[in-house]
């Protein structure tokens, strides 16, 4: 098993703030489409595999992402003053958009249970406040969840750990209130989770690579494999409407 212990999320440039929003950039300066990643930190662990993305389809990216804070109408209850900065980046957010009507596309992913309700309302109703210069919301299935004692296990198993460790996916793969809000709206979605899983285990170690951190969040080294298949993915998406 490689863990990689040195890897680093992939380089992004920080561009002018507002308020809360600290944009980070990535992918070609020169490119023709641009795009933002929006969301808590299962956006932020993504980025690298966006940047790859970014570069392998010549487009410039935007990281908008706050850890903790979800882009949902009602986070969780959280002590001050992270609620009141969670709230006022989510009021921020539709505001870059607006002073920056390049980006046509939203992607967006968060971990479900750091919204208040699960109600899909509590998404959709958040993305409603995205300007009119957004013409594509784009939402990402979260990523699998492994148990608590997983990377115990995958320190303690000696060979094979991918497999002895391996979480059933009906635990793993929690319900998404995102997804059912973007079928609700005719949204596009992207699912990676075969990348994680089979049809019946979720995996903690993928092709000798550790691929989580923690039990939510994947590993920089993990997430840059993602690359070319999130490419992939947007590469099949259809034109906005």
């Amino acid at each position: 098993m490689r863990e990689d212990a040195g890897a680093r999320s992939a380089p992004c440039e920080r561009t002018e703030p507002l308020g809360l929003v600290e944009p980070c950039a990535f992918g070609p300066s020169d490119a023709a489409t641009t795009f933002a990643l929006v969301g808590d930190s299962h956006a932020g662990q993504l980025r690298t595999a966006f940047a790859v993305m970014a570069d392998q389809l010549g487009r410039r990216g935007y990281a908008l992402t706050r850890n903790g804070c979800p882009y949902v109408r009602d986070g969780r209850p959280l002590p001050e003053p992270t609620f009141g900065e969670c709230a006022r980046f989510k009021r921020e957010v539709p505001e870059w958009l607006r002073r920056h009507p390049e980006v046509k596309t939203v992607f967006v992913i968060g971990l479900p249970r750091n919204a208040a309700t699960q109600d899909p309302a509590n998404w959709s109703a958040a993305w409603d406040r995205f300007p009119a210069s957004v013409e594509r919301l784009v939402v990402l299935r979260d990523t699998p969840e492994l148990a608590e004692d997983t990377l115990a296990c995958v320190q303690d198993a000696g060979e094979r750990p991918g497999t002895r460790c391996a979480v059933p996916r009906d635990q793993a793969l929690v319900p998404d209130p995102a997804i059912a809000a973007a079928g609700q709206r005719g949204a596009a979605t992207i699912d990676l989770t075969r990348f994680f899983c089979d049809a019946t285990r979720c995996f903690p170690v993928i092709g000798g690579l550790l691929a989580y951190q923690d039990i939510t969040h994947v590993t920089p080294a993990f997430a840059r494999t993602l690359g070319p298949f999130l490419a992939d993915e947007v590469r099949r998406l259809p034109s906005p409407s």
